[in-house]
């Protein structure tokens, strides 16, 4: 035999020496090393290359295992100590390509999916290998093989996604200035040939956005952020390369991706900032110099706002940007005052709320605020407490807590330092130097006392701010938002270590000295809003003991006015029953407890409302149906628990522990009492409409009365005993009230009973909290009573009780009413009798238990409540996660039950496998995200998770495709069985392991006689698909069709839907033409097939139409023209004649031919308005490309003869629309050739009220008449003799349909007429004529709904040339016209009639009495739903006043004459009604409204009219007698 060659002899040995190693060599680096250099020096390299390969294999299987990376650690010490060897030799094997290379290798794929902090030691043996290599040729080699490799990553070139890895590694090479930005671009230039012959700021551009790109990955944006600043670093000084330049490159990438501001700020600017403050000044300079981009509609203009206040945000918080009108620094920068008042006003959420923090964050908590901040923050508060966004508003409110820290920090501060400065002898020595920064105190004694003056006053201006939000004519949103942040006031302290549970004892004595303030809070307690109530009290309750006994300006005490209150409020829940009122009137019984001062009075306050429930609660027993109108007992109910809550918190001693035993043993009989007099409303199976014969003819009862009655006193006694109850999971100490075992076991029964007998379901779900509350107490009993039995055995009984209601009990609902709630509640208290696993298979047997129609007549089925406690086990929260484990079993069972013969045992497997699917995938998408279904990418199931799920899903399909298979019909019942398990894969895409298997079976649900089935099976294979091939795939599915007709309709399906999918991901499909074209080809090669059915041919169009909608196939070659539908006769489907109309569409559309297009149409719409109805919708969007102005004329042209010619409202409709989106962007545009005539549009304007005008072809007119009359006032104007009369005219009209009491369609059409008109109409003079159409837009921008009120907003950017929020754009509207026409007396008119708050009519210049205001406003309905205000954003009070700052005085008699007679009735109701005090008559919303606007427009009277002054005065005189806010109003005259 030959002798083995040399090197394979070495190899051989090598291996064979290193197998024969002690362990002991291997322990670390130094021991590998010195065994090593032991060795002979010729066999050196190889002996290493060996143990390099053994030492990167074990260091890859310690990745593999997650090990704690000291193979890695061993490995690169190694290779490092090699390198540093005296051995030359060893030094060149340790620098070699190709061990760099693979070390490279391995820390990119180990890096990316475990960043472990050893992997570091690799990068700094590739900086050795390439800066320090022996041979520095193999260096730059090496270099370039990383660079090349990294460019590549970077540019997503790359085969893998290594990105976290190669970012790293390309940071870490900046970093130690191993490579360049010349070496970086020589390298993209190579592997990018498009950047080869580009300037150099292009191609870094180029390079910059592949980073920026980057950044959509969160745990990617850090390094890409730092590579970012290398090269911006790099770049600065170069030529060409500007703060400017850079500036714009970040506005281009947030331009790309908005979402990634927050990763550029704080991983490009923030590194910036804190390293290189020369460079951090010049980007601030360019940011605060440059004005705001606040073009309307230009595409840079939010983002570069976010990005210019994003920047000077962080310039704020290190020191280098400082707030308008502060001393600055020659390294600081001042903000704009007028760029801050246009930002903090802007139109966008985003940019108004960084622009409130630029102006409220500092680097420092002591940083005085200038006094040009506090006034933008006067300015521009209310609008955002009034801002419907609740988003918003919190944000605001985090923003206020941190504005009121820093100003009572400063407060503290310049209180300290004035004191300093006071007590400092005048001949002692002169103080010391401050330090200069951020946190600098106060120089001298003026300084200081200017300092504390205008915070102190900004504070004192706040308060009274948030008073005047909390009066009974704000809105929800200012309500809510002002009774927070007055919250925040009490809470947050004057020092920096003060915590949020700190009270301020200035501003809380402060609000409780007020009257006006404790008036505001009271009647807020019975707020229609809860939280409104909720912060109300909490507020109230903040009040400690002693202010509340102390004397007011009235010499009564807070409590006393607190009692007084609480009788009016308990007699007004009585009057009127309203949720809101009990509630309220239950708050202040439990905020009155908490003020009273003693133990023994707060007993005794919860004893008497007891007993005032067990009087009426005998009422209800003797007669229910005069207890539910007259005395209806929730409130009390609720009072008890607000009471006991705050009892409950103290502890007693055994007296009036008794006490309070015996109080809660009443308190329980009260909860059986009502139960049993109201049990038999709720129990009925129809409780909605339930009233019993003998209560029929009472007088002022209905079943809505009666049921509310039932339902709230259960609902409240439920709530209750939970509170009462809930007493017992407090910690055992002496003095605790808890209830006695009696009481928790008959609140057991009760409860349990309550829940198995219910049929309201609002009842069942409040009790159905109780009885958790009370099973899972049931685990705790014993260490609460020692004398308690076995708690196990209570809870068993409880659920022995449960299994009997589901044998025995009706099948009433298909939900089973309370009895899921019933085993929920058990299963709650987690106890290991009954265990969980005992009670899911108890279930599972019952559910299982097979029933033929034949033997049920339906009204006793244990299955449907077994399944509905199943279905209830997934949805709650508590129980769901110990569920997961049984979750494919039940799929399994519900698959099951949707073949059983029982329809109510079908749906209940229906609602059961909804809940399946919920829990697996989450119930937090949107609709239009769960029908979209998967994106191919990620993972929405783990299959993993749930082994057994992908056989549960493929034995589902199996089941019902074997049915098929032997020729029985798929039924309805057959093809529910087979959509959940469809949905599954279609919203979560398919497991693995079964793909090819699970495909198989779907692709034959394409061809069911169902039409359904084949649709979400189309869906379904959708998910196959994306991932794919899909063209050369819907060839082979289009292959196997045979000659099934169904099957090609399913495989057309799949193809439109997968083409769908894949435009709605942002799949560029016209880039893949390869696809588009071998799906046409093989569809051409199947379309005489496709025409022997209607429904085929259908499809076939549907998937052309589709491409040529998105750009991806000319719309020429109609396969089909409408005449020859014809040879299908009869059998010619709706669809088939929808897909041709849409086909010549698009065919005219790409051949320009109006013509054709007209006579298609005009066909169609004789034979069918629905067809043309799509054709119209789809006309805009096909013929947007090929838009000239020809065929923007016979468009027109077109459009107005539909609504000349046709009949039929949609489709004069919706060609009015078209017609009024083309005529928009014209004149927008300034393109005014080929327009209509005028008497075109005249001829249109008289025909669209001859035929029928039905709510869609109404809003389209108003919508539309917009720009006609932009058109009438630019294009026509000196041809129109009553040009002025018409455009009066239509602002009338505007005004009309924006009524309160119009749709919101009508008015949404309103506002965007007003938008048509005011965007792209400027008349060069403005005048009188305008005004009806300004107090259009005036009204559209109070609007109730926000939708209206941002079309206004934009729409008066038009005149005001600043597009603001609607708030503020109505208060600059008023100054605005105010500029305009101050002159003309019918503003002065309009003035008068907006100040009171009615109608102007330029025929009728007469006023509504006040009297007759005030006598309409006090008439108070009673009923027990309340009509609620059709506009709930308008403030009267705001109203008139923004309306009295521009009134000017002039011809006001009529506003004098209404002055005096309004507050004549005032001091005539003031002395027939008494005091008004709180809850008093004044609280009512419009009386208030009413009183408020006759004093306002009184005062702004007074100054000119002595008798209007003297009645003011008057007013003025009787104090406490009227409501606070409306003396505060009269003020000094």
């Amino acid at each position: 035999m030959d002798s083995a060659p040399p090197q394979q002899t070495l190899d051989t040995n090598v291996d064979t020496i290193l197998t024969g190693l002690r362990s002991d060599v291997f322990e670390n680096a130094n021991t590998i090393t010195k065994w090593l250099l032991n060795q002979p020096e010729e066999s050196r390299p190889q002996l290493a290359q060996g143990l390099f390969q053994k030492l990167i294999q074990d260091a890859s299987q310690s990745r593999q295992y997650h090990a704690n990376g000291h193979a890695c650690v061993k490995l690169c010490s190694f290779v490092q100590q090699c390198a540093k060897s005296p051995d030359q030799a060893l030094k060149e094997w340790a620098s070699t390509e190709s061990l760099t290379l693979e070390l490279f290798q391995f820390y990119l794929e180990w890096y990316e999916h475990d960043p472990h902090r050893a992997l570091r030691l690799v990068l700094d043996v590739l900086v050795a290998s390439s800066t320090n290599n022996p041979n520095p040729e193999t260096g730059r080699t090496i270099k370039k093989r990383i660079l090349e490799t990294l460019v590549s990553i970077v540019s997503r070139k790359y085969p893998k996604q290594l990105t976290k890895s190669g970012l790293q590694c390309l940071d870490h090479l900046f970093s130690k200035k191993v490579i360049s930005l010349d070496d970086v671009a020589l390298a993209y230039k190579e592997l990018e040939p498009l950047v080869v012959d580009v300037p150099a700021l292009a191609l870094w551009k180029s390079f910059a956005f592949h980073l920026f790109s980057w950044m959509e990955l969160t745990y990617i944006c850090p390094l890409s952020g730092k590579c970012l600043v290398h090269i911006f670093r790099a770049l600065d000084g170069t030529d060409g390369f500007t703060v400017g330049l850079w500036r714009q490159w970040l506005q281009e990438a947030l331009i790309q991706e908005p979402d990634v501001l927050e990763d550029i700020k704080n991983y490009v600017l923030v590194p910036i900032f804190k390293t290189d403050k020369a460079a951090a000044l010049r980007l601030l300079e360019e940011f605060n110099s440059s004005q705001p981009l606040t073009v309307i509609d230009q595409e840079l203009s939010d983002q570069g706002i976010l990005l210019q206040l994003a920047t000077l945000e962080l310039g704020k918080k290190f020191g280098l940007v400082e707030e308008p009108q502060s001393s600055l620094t020659d390294t600081q920068i001042s903000l704009q005052e007028t760029v801050l008042d246009s930002l903090l006003g802007h139109h966008s959420i985003s940019v108004r709320s960084s622009a409130f923090s630029l102006l409220v964050l500092s680097q420092a908590t002591t940083k005085p605020f200038s006094e040009v901040a506090f006034n933008l923050l006067k300015k521009h508060l209310a609008a955002f407490h009034a801002d419907y966004d609740a988003k918003v508003r919190n944000e605001v409110l985090g923003l206020t807590k941190s504005l009121l820290r820093r100003a009572k920090n400063v407060i503290t501060v310049a209180e300290r330092s004035l004191t300093e400065f006071n007590n400092r002898s005048a001949t002692g020595p002169p103080p010391k130097k401050k330090k200069a920064g951020p946190e600098a105190a106060p120089r001298d004694a003026s300084e200081a006392k200017d300092i504390l003056e205008r915070h102190t006053a900004f504070i004192k201006w706040y308060l009274n701010f948030l008073k005047s939000e909390l009066v009974p004519t704000a809105s929800y949103q200012r309500h809510i938002t002002a009774a927070k942040a007055a919250l925040l006031t009490l809470r947050v302290g004057k020092h920096a270590g003060a915590t949020d549970d700190t009270i301020d004892e200035d501003i809380v004595s402060t609000i409780a000295s007020d009257s006006t303030w404790i008036r505001l809070l009271l009647d807020l307690l019975l707020d229609p809003f809860d939280d409104v109530r909720e912060a109300s009290s909490t507020l109230l309750g903040l009040i400690p003991q002693e202010l509340v006994a102390a004397p007011t300006s009235s010499s009564t005490t807070l409590l006393q006015v607190l009692q007084e209150f609480c009788d009016r409020a308990a007699k007004l829940a009585d009057r009127t029953g309203r949720a809101d009122h009990g509630d309220g009137a239950a708050r202040s019984q439990g905020l009155l407890c908490s003020w009273l001062d003693s133990q023994d009075s707060k007993i005794g306050h919860l004893s008497k409302i007891v007993e005032g429930i067990e009087g009426k609660i005998a009422k209800a027993e003797h007669d229910l149906g005069h207890a539910a109108i007259e005395n209806p007992v929730h409130a009390d109910f609720a009072a008890i628990s607000y009471v006991w809550q705050v009892l409950a918190k103290d502890v007693y001693p055994e007296p009036q522990v008794q006490m309070l035993a015996q109080i809660q043993r009443r308190i329980l009989a009260c909860a059986q009492r009502i139960w049993k007099t109201v049990k038999h409303v709720l129990c009925d199976d129809s409780p909605e409409g339930h009233l019993p014969e003998e209560m029929e003819d009472i007088e002022g009862l209905d079943t809505k009365d009666l049921l509310s009655y039932s339902f709230r006193a259960v609902h409240e006694s439920s709530n209750l005993l939970r509170l009462v109850m809930g007493t017992l999971r407090l910690k055992v100490s002496p003095g605790v009230p808890f209830p006695p075992l009696d009481v928790f076991r008959d609140t057991g029964f009760l409860t349990f009973e309550q829940l198995a007998s219910l049929r309201h379901r609002g009842a069942f779900s409040t009790v159905s909290y109780t009885f958790m509350n009370c099973c899972q107490i049931t685990q705790n009993l014993r260490t609460v009573f020692s004398e308690a039995a076995d708690s196990d055995n209570l809870l068993r009984e409880w659920y022995q009780g449960a299994i009997n209601c589901i044998m025995t009990q009706a099948s009433t609902t298909r939900r089973s009413a309370g009895i899921p709630s019933l085993i929920a509640a058990v299963l709650s208290a987690n106890a290991s009798s009954p265990s969980f696993d005992e009670v899911f298979c108890n279930l599972e047997e019952i559910g299982k238990k097979p029933v033929r129609q034949a033997e049920t007549d339906g009204s006793n089925l244990p299955q449907v409540h077994a399944l509905n406690c199943l279905r209830e086990i997934f949805r709650s929260s508590l129980l769901s996660k110990r569920a997961e484990g049984y979750l494919a079993r039940t799929l399994l069972l519900a698959g099951t039950c949707l073949k059983s013969e029982v329809w109510a045992i079908r749906n209940c497997g229906l609602l059961l496998l909804r809940s399946l699917i919920d829990c697996l995938l989450g119930t937090g998408e949107s609709k239009a995200l769960i029908e979209s279904g998967w994106d191919g990418t990620s993972v929405r199931i783990s299959y993993n998770k749930y082994p057994t799920l992908p056989g549960v899903i493929l034995g589902l399909l199996k089941s019902v495709s074997i049915d098929e298979n032997v020729g029985q019909v798929l039924n309805s019942a057959a093809a529910e069985a087979v959509f959940p398990a469809l949905d599954i894969i279609r919203r979560a895409g398919p497991p693995e392991e079964n793909r090819d298997e699970l495909r198989e079976h779907i692709e034959t649900y394409l061809g069911s006689r169902i039409w359904h089935v084949r649709e979400i099976a189309a869906r379904t294979l959708c998910s196959f698909l994306l991932q794919t091939e899909w063209a050369s795939e819907i060839g082979k599915l289009l292959s196997r069709c045979g000659h099934s007709m169904n099957q090609f309709h399913g495989t057309l399906l799949t193809a439109r839907f997968v083409i769908e999918r894949k435009a709605d991901l942002g799949f560029d499909l016209k880039s893949d033409s390869a696809s588009i074209h071998l799906l046409l080809d093989t569809l051409a090669d199947y379309s005489e097939r496709f025409e022997k059915c209607p429904e085929v041919q259908a499809g076939y169009l549907e998937v052309l139409n589709l491409l040529t909608s998105l750009k991806c196939l000319q719309g020429t070659q109609v396969t089909i023209t409408p005449e020859a539908l014809a040879k299908y006769g009869n059998s010619v489907s709706a669809l088939l004649k929808m897909e041709v109309a849409l086909k010549v569409v698009h065919e005219t559309a790409a051949s320009g031919d109006v013509a054709k297009l007209r006579t298609h149409l005009l066909e169609t719409l004789n034979r069918d308005i629905n067809t043309a109805n799509r054709m119209l919708e789809t006309i805009p969007s096909a013929w947007e490309k090929t838009l000239n102005p020809t065929a923007r004329s016979g468009l027109c042209n077109l459009y107005m003869e539909v609504c000349n010619t046709s009949t039929a409202p949609e489709a004069r409709a919706q060609s009015l629309l078209n017609l009024g989106a083309l005529l928009n962007t014209a004149m927008l545009h300034s393109d005014t050739a080929e327009l209509p005539t005028l008497a075109q549009l005249d001829n249109l304007w008289t025909n669209l009220y001859k035929a029928e005008i039905n709510p869609i072809l109404s809003c389209a007119i108003i919508e539309t008449s917009g720009i006609l009359m932009v058109i009438y006032a630019s294009i026509y104007k000196d041809t129109l003799p009553d040009l002025q009369q018409r455009l009066r005219n239509w602002g009338d009209m505007i005004l009309d349909c924006l009524d309160v009491d119009n749709s919101f369609d009508t008015r949404f059409a309103a506002a965007t007429s007003l938008k048509s008109f005011f965007l792209a109409h400027t008349p060069t003079t403005w005048d009188s004529t305008y005004l009806p159409a300004l107090s259009a837009l005036y009204e559209a921008l109070i609007d109730d709904d926000d939708e209206v009120r941002e079309l206004a907003a934009s729409a008066s950017s038009g005149p005001l040339n600043a597009y603001l929020i609607a708030p503020t754009a109505a208060d600059s509207l008023v100054a605005w016209m105010s500029s305009k026409f101050s002159t003309k007396k019918e503003l002065i008119s309009r003035v008068i009639f907006r100040m009171i708050g009615q109608t102007y009519s330029a025929y009728s210049l007469s006023l509504i009495p006040a009297e007759e205001l005030l006598r309409k406003a006090m008439e108070f309905d009673d009923s027990l739903f309340a009509a609620e205000e059709q506009n709930l954003f308008v403030d009267e009070i705001r109203e008139t006043i923004r309306w009295r700052r521009v009134f000017i005085g002039g011809e006001n008699g009529i506003l004098t004459e209404w002055v005096i007679e309004g507050l004549e009735s005032i001091l005539k109701l003031i002395e027939e009604r008494g005091d008004d005090g709180p809850l008093g008559w004044c609280s009512d919303q419009h009386v208030f409204a009413v009183c408020a606007r006759v004093v306002l427009c009184g005062v702004v009277v007074g100054k000119e009219n002595e008798e209007v002054k003297e009645m003011l005065g008057r007013l003025r005189e009787i104090g406490g007698r009227l409501h606070g806010s409306i003396l505060e109003m009269v003020g000094d005259v």
